[in-house]
């Protein structure tokens, strides 16, 4: 295990890490320091997000459809393909959402003017003010969490986290490609 700073506090992980050691010995749990933190701190994340989106009326699921449709800046609103690919997400999963958001009146499906067989998912009237609102609670609130970092702390781990979703992208496109061929 690496050498914990003098006044650095032991968290969770750190736990985790000397409990599995113990357990396992032939194994080497150290990658639980990065990725293990990367799940807890997306765990805690979602948590405080929903916590953050509920006077909304939203849960972090909806506040990432309504918001990648606000995002992308056509008024024309964007094919379901492209909705979750945004949201890192199913088929079905996305389909799921956007029947949730149209029962909301947040978002409506309607014909893609590019192609008469497919349609278009656009925010509602409704979808835009309230996405407005709570993205700018979100971007306060999450600015606060960053805040527990100085910004070189945030420079440093912005390039870091930067470095290993690339590499996690990369790979996801090259399987995706390997599948193709």
């Amino acid at each position: 295990m690496h050498a914990m700073h003098k006044n650095q506090a032991n968290d969770a992980i750190d736990i985790f890490i000397a409990e599995w050691a113990r357990q396992r010995p032939d194994l080497d749990f150290q990658y639980l320091a990065t990725v293990g933190r990367v799940v807890r701190i997306a765990a805690h994340l979602r948590e405080r997000m929903d916590t953050w989106l509920k006077p909304f009326g939203l849960t972090w699921e909806m506040f990432d459809l309504l918001a990648s449709l606000q995002r992308s800046g056509d008024a024309r609103g964007l094919r379901p393909t492209a909705l979750y690919e945004a949201c890192m997400l199913s088929s079905g999963a996305t389909t799921n959402r956007i029947d949730r958001a149209e029962k909301l009146k947040l978002a409506t499906r309607k014909p893609d003017p590019d192609d008469g067989r497919a349609a278009r998912i656009a925010l509602t009237k409704r979808g835009h003010a309230i996405t407005a609102e709570a993205m700018t609670e979100h971007s306060y609130r999450a600015q606060e969490i960053a805040d527990h970092l100085t910004q070189r702390e945030q420079e440093t781990l912005e390039a870091l986290l930067r470095k290993l979703l690339r590499g996690l992208e990369t790979a996801k496109e090259k399987e995706a490609a390997s599948a193709r061929s």
